[in-house]
């Protein structure tokens, strides 16, 4: 298509297909992300954060029991309008946020990993069937976005063997036996000494992110630095 058809038929996409904000998801001027409200209220993380639940540390409840993964931050708590942004992007298939999201996540990435040598960046892999019912993974998506940001190659290092119940619908009792055993590694050979950043969209419990980073960590990786776009002070058993 043609520059100048480009052109002429923008007015008509932007009738038929506005700009919405990623968060709270209202109309919004061409070209802009986020609205002029959700940019002053979204709950972002400021100040001194935990390393391991990435709450600031006065909100910190995680009692920094230990972890298989190395750090984790993420630019964002999730509550108010993050709640409503992640809901349209990973269940409405509204993946314009993609953006949005990775470059907050890379704004984090950058601010607290900055004396780490990332080599690759890899994400939370989901089942076939999990593929095959929405064509997609969110997680891999934002992976990817990331990636550019942050100029690092993105590799496929986890498989997902069995399905699952949604860890955001399973009691907290039982997050950690759902998840337990339901990964491995692939591509091993990019594992071994490796500083690994395994994304995710959101860390409740933290029981997916540390499940995947043993995985990880069995395969000999250095170390494994977690990112997500929000977390909440959700303790993990």
């Amino acid at each position: 298509m043609s520059a100048l058809l480009k052109e002429l038929l923008s007015p008509i996409r932007a009738a038929f297909f506005p700009d919405r904000c990623a968060l709270c998801h209202r109309v919004i001027p061409k070209d802009t992300k986020v609205c002029k409200t959700c940019r002053k209220t979204a709950p972002v993380i400021r100040g001194n954060a935990c390393h391991l639940c990435a709450m600031p540390e006065k909100e910190c409840t995680c009692k920094k029991h230990s972890r298989y993964y190395t750090a984790l931050t993420a630019p964002f708590i999730y509550k108010d309008v993050l709640k409503t942004g992640i809901h349209y992007w990973k269940y409405k298939n509204y993946t314009v946020s993609t953006s949005f999201f990775a470059e907050m996540i890379a704004s984090s990435v950058k601010e607290n990993f900055s004396d780490v040598t990332l080599d690759y960046i890899t994400f939370v892999p989901q089942t076939e069937k999990e593929m095959a019912e929405k064509g997609y993974n969110q997680t891999e998506l934002l992976a990817d976005a990331l990636g550019e940001k942050l100029e690092l190659p993105v590799a496929t290092l986890l498989v997902k063997l069995y399905e699952t119940n949604r860890q955001h619908d399973t009691e907290l009792l039982f997050k950690s036996g759902n998840v337990a055993g339901v990964f491995d590694c692939v591509q091993t050979e990019k594992i071994k000494g490796k500083n690994i950043l395994l994304i995710d969209d959101i860390k409740t419990s933290g029981n997916t992110l540390n499940e995947c980073s043993k995985m990880l960590s069995l395969y000999d990786a250095e170390n494994v630095y977690c990112a997500v776009i929000a977390t909440t002070n959700l303790r993990r058993n």
